[in-house]
């Protein structure tokens, strides 16, 4: 690509916003390899005006493109939008689709395993010790695991399961409630009795069932007693998935929490709240003032997710059948010590190796840069970064640190989410290579 096809599709990507001449200039010399202080001794600007015309620049084009664009990453990412923008006039589709995929043996990675998926492996003891939980009264189960790492597949496991059991298995999201909802405690609490019911199929109508002049705690509380409970003759399993969410909304958590935690007491004396058996998912440790007496997350059986073992990503090689594929235990090892044992950042890498598209030494070479199959597992973490500078510059602190470092409970429990860091003492360390080469580099070039 010339460069006067590159400055076009800069300004196209810019537009209505115009470059003005001393950005026209860096981006030019940008493409023709020169270096800030080349540009500087030709043109008779300072070096460091350019640069900081340059990392605008960068800036502002990462922000409309949704990724990041760096000095060095310029003409591979243009290179994209070229390629992107005439697959679209053509109306054409992504070429790289995986063989397997075509023939319908392999499904792309990204969405929770159904249950029995012949791609779930399984974590012992933690399916075993979750299934004994609910078969137990009034049982509480606490799931917690960064994203990717597999929560809403447990889930899925365990209400497949308490189903087989002859249990009422529901799943509500969080994620699936409106943002207005969350400006008000009674409409959040009408939209959960109202989604419990439609997941059971009693399709109430909850306002015909509700006591506003009793409050929204109580007022739930009798829905899912009289109206819930009441009406199934076996043991409900309720899963509340993405409970992280409600963080952003502390007024609305902290009250949510206090009831369920009033539903696990009840449990202890009441045969019909004995019927309910609670499982909570979030990502990571959620702050919140509660007092010991309200919260739900010092009670009931916890369980962390780990990252596969060895022997766990053995077996997911033998199901994807790699060894077919001339992919060695030494080149699983190498994939391993990139991604550790994340379950879906593994997924995906076998998903392209199955496919025939990728070597493992393809794979490893580029999986912390812009060419590889985790761009948009990359990128997704970096648009988090620019929505949240404090969450960023203390993502760089530990980046900067060998040891582990002590950052405040809220950041540090957010990039725990984000699967980026493991909490030993209160103290973060970087927990995920693939992460730290990529972050550390993009932060060199800006």
């Amino acid at each position: 690509m010339d460069v006067e096809v590159a400055l076009g599709i800069v300004k196209k990507i810019l537009a209505p916003q115009q470059l003005s001449y001393v950005e026209e200039l860096v981006f030019v010399r940008t493409w023709q390899d020169q270096l800030y202080r080349e540009m500087a001794i030709e043109t008779g600007y300072e070096e460091g005006y350019l640069k900081d015309i340059g990392s605008r620049l960068w800036q502002t084009l990462s922000q409309r493109l949704g990724y990041p664009v760096s000095k060095k990453r310029l003409r591979f990412i243009l290179a994209e939008v070229a390629n992107q923008s005439e697959g679209t006039q053509k109306g054409a589709v992504p070429t790289m689709v995986p063989k397997a995929v075509a023939e319908g043996r392999l499904e792309f990675p990204g969405s929770p395993l159904p249950f029995e998926s012949a791609w779930y492996v399984d974590r012992p003891p933690l399916e075993e010790m979750a299934s004994a939980a609910l078969q137990q009264s009034g049982s509480l189960l606490r799931l917690k695991g960064a994203w990717g790492m597999g929560k809403t597949s447990l889930i899925n496991q365990l209400l497949g399961r308490a189903q087989q059991l002859g249990m009422a298995p529901a799943l509500v999201d969080m994620r699936q409630a409106d943002a207005a909802l969350f400006e008000d405690f009674d409409a959040f609490l009408r939209w959960f009795c109202w989604a419990l019911s439609q997941k059971l199929n009693l399709n109430l109508k909850v306002d015909d069932h509700w006591f506003s002049s009793a409050g929204s705690k109580l007022s739930c509380t009798t829905f899912i007693q009289d109206q819930v409970l009441s009406r199934i003759d076996t043991p409900l399993v309720l899963a509340i998935d993405t409970l992280h969410h409600l963080a952003e909304y502390p007024s609305i958590a902290s009250n949510f929490f206090a009831m369920l935690r009033s539903w696990y007491e009840q449990a202890r004396s009441s045969p019909e709240w004995g019927k309910l058996r609670l499982v909570m998912a979030y990502a990571a440790e959620i702050d919140l003032p509660l007092q010991t007496h309200q919260s739900p997350f010092n009670v009931g059986l916890p369980l962390d997710l780990p990252l596969f073992t060895p022997n766990q990503v053995n077996d997911l090689v033998q199901r994807h059948r790699l060894d077919d594929f001339g992919v060695t235990n030494a080149d699983v090892s190498a994939l391993v010590a990139r991604v550790g044992g994340h379950p879906y950042l593994l997924q995906l890498a076998f998903y392209w190796l199955q496919s025939g598209h990728l070597t493992v030494q393809q794979l490893v070479d580029q999986a912390d840069s812009d060419e590889g199959i985790y761009r948009e597992y990359l990128h997704r973490l970096w648009l988090i970064f620019q929505q949240s500078p404090d969450l960023q510059s203390a993502w760089q602190q530990v980046l900067g640190n060998q040891d582990p470092v002590l950052l405040s409970a809220p950041l540090a429990h957010r990039l725990e989410a984000m699967g980026l860091v493991h909490i030993e003492g209160g103290r973060a360390k970087v927990r995920c290579a693939l992460c730290r080469d990529y972050f550390t580099a993009l932060y060199a070039d800006l």
